[in-house]
């Protein structure tokens, strides 16, 4: 006879019943957490006639136009040679499409999106021109826009667009297994792309908030490096993102570092008030020690699957995308009482997208030591290595949803979990690339030109005021090099690092100050004494800086040019000289 051990029952007992307890209450919170998101959101519209170009080896794409929907009438364009000479059927494809003429062109160049796609090459007399205005020949008196096409089959050995997610309308094959069984199914849907469609506008773009140029100074450029489909470009010293191209990864988003980017279906504030009553209606229906996995929309399937397997108190947050969340908002979860918060990301999530959401969960771990906290606390979804986060309590420590930018979110979570923890004081230290740290001033080399401010897009760097002097708040330093890169005396090194202590990361520090030189005849400060007095030095010997040229060097800018023309007043021949 087996006899149960009576403390083992109890915590049996005591473990289902409070999983039962957190079953009801996550059913609970998902049924009355209701997302506000913006129901009518501002779109993007393509327009499709479905004009189907065809791009490859001559064989191919006539077997793919042997495959077309009726009614379709290709144009072909040949690249490649003949792919397979030696196909048995070869005769018969190109006899079924014998009404179909194929036009050559070298060096391809595909540009553009669903309904406006346009492909250069150049002809027998070298030169490139225009496919579609040679196949559409009567739309170029008839409309005032260039035609374009619709649709493009590629089925060349390289594909045209050498991107992770091509654009929309636009189909690569080239694998030769089951390529017919396929090819007939996947020309289907494309030529079905045929009419009006919207999608949503992704994004914000506050072009005043980015730090990608300033006065000719290059400086951060994170969102061009994770774009998986080369929707971001720069045009005249400003980043531009072109919407057709966007496909709503949210990578850019979460890499900018001063939220010029903002991903805006939904904004990241709005996403916040869902996680805050998300959790709050969990913990009123008695749930514990809630873990919160975020998760695309189109692998809900695989998600609630997976879900099946884990412990009750794991809550799913659908979004468009995983990446469109950043680590302002994981910080924000748990500072809302979240145990710990996981980022699902699929097998065919682009590889742009996965090393920048693995970029951040690094700095997420620094953060997170730094605040008292195990590491574990965020990190990617991993089914294969069982339940991936640990179970700890958690206590929301703030009650009303973070409404700031960017980095005030991410640092007022940060310091309500560094204060709750009894965080570290020493400064962390943050991976390479991370938009965090400080500016080391060689102060001996240092004139206090000032060109460091004009540049820096964030004031971290800034003026002292009333006389000259340099300060830095380091909170607001997003490490994009312009300071560096400006500095005519090269006497600013950067500093990767974090500052966990709230006062010193946000406290005004005076890198260098001293005495102003004022005006000897407005008696206004202007410069400061140290430059004026270099000036003076170098000027010396110098014939044009003479008697009262050499007193003009210490005259503000106003007083200068009244002296200068106060003298040409009082001499005639001098204004001739002019």
């Amino acid at each position: 006879m087996i006899t149960e051990h009576p403390i083992t029952t109890s915590v049996t007992k005591l473990t289902d019943e409070a999983a039962e307890h957190n079953a009801r209450a996550r059913a609970y919170a998902l049924r009355h957490t209701v997302k506000t998101d913006n129901l009518i959101p501002a779109t993007v519209s393509y327009q499709s006639q479905g004009r189907l170009l065809l791009v490859g080896p001559e064989d191919r794409i006539r077997r793919a136009a042997s495959l077309l929907p009726a009614g379709v009438k290709p144009t072909l364009l040949v690249t490649e040679p003949v792919h397979d000479a030696e196909a048995a059927d070869l005769e018969a494809i190109f006899d079924a499409t014998a009404s179909l003429d194929a036009l050559t062109l070298r060096e391809p160049s595909l540009t553009g999106y669903l309904g406006q796609f346009q492909l250069t090459g150049l002809n027998g007399q070298g030169e490139r021109i225009e496919l579609a205005a040679i196949c559409f020949p009567q739309q170029t008196a008839a409309i005032s826009e260039q035609p374009r096409f619709d649709l493009v089959a590629d089925l060349g050995r390289v594909p045209l667009f050498a991107l992770e997610r091509p654009p929309v309308g636009y189909l690569h094959l080239f694998d030769d297994d089951g390529l017919a069984e396929r090819l007939a199914g996947q020309l289907a849907e494309l030529c079905a792309l045929t009419g009006i469609f919207d999608k949503p506008r992704y994004f914000r773009l506050d072009p005043e908030a980015c730090a990608f140029t300033a006065r000719g100074v290059p400086g951060c450029s994170r969102c061009l490096d994770v774009c998986p489909t080369d929707a971001l470009k720069p045009v005249n010293g400003r980043i531009q993102i072109d919407p057709h191209l966007c496909q709503g990864f949210g990578s850019c988003a979460t890499a900018c570092p001063t939220g010029a980017i903002a991903y805006h279906q939904p904004d990241a504030n709005t996403s916040g008030d869902y996680l805050l009553r998300l959790l709050k209606h969990y913990r009123e229906a008695g749930g514990e020690a809630p873990q919160l996995l975020i998760a695309a929309e189109n692998e809900r399937e695989w998600v609630e699957s997976e879900l099946t397997a884990l412990p009750a108190n794991w809550l799913p947050v659908w979004v468009e995308e995983s990446a469109s969340l950043g680590i302002e908002s994981w910080f924000a979860a748990l500072a809302y009482g979240a145990s710990a918060v996981c980022i699902a990301l699929g097998d065919d999530a682009p590889a742009s997208v996965r090393a920048l959401v693995e970029r951040e969960l690094a700095s997420a771990a620094v953060l997170l030591a730094g605040a008292g906290l195990s590491a574990d606390r965020i990190a990617l979804f991993d089914t294969d290595a069982g339940e991936p986060v640990s179970g700890q309590p958690a206590v929301a420590l703030l009650e009303k949803p973070l409404k700031g930018d960017k980095r005030e979110n991410l640092f007022a979570a940060f310091d309500a979990l560094w204060q709750a923890n009894e965080g570290s004081r020493e400064p962390l230290a943050v991976p390479h690339g991370a938009p965090y740290g400080s500016v080391e001033l060689k102060e001996a080399d240092c004139t206090l030109c000032m060109g460091c401010v004009a540049v820096c897009p964030s004031r971290a760097l800034h003026a002292v005021g009333h006389t000259p002097g340099l300060n830095f708040i380091e909170q607001d330093c997003i490490q994009c090099g312009m300071c560096e890169k400006a500095c005519p005396e090269q006497a600013i090194v950067l500093t990767p690092r974090l500052q966990p202590v709230p006062e010193a990361r946000r406290a005004v520090q005076s890198l260098k100050a001293e005495e102003a030189a004022c005006c000897i005849r407005c008696g206004k400060p202007f410069a400061p004494a140290s430059l004026i007095r270099r000036i003076q030095q170098k000027l010396a010997g110098h014939s044009h800086f003479q008697n009262e040229a050499a007193a003009r060097l210490l005259m503000c800018e106003e007083c200068r040019v009244k002296d200068v023309f106060t003298a040409l007043a009082a001499d005639p021949a001098a204004q001739l000289k002019i």
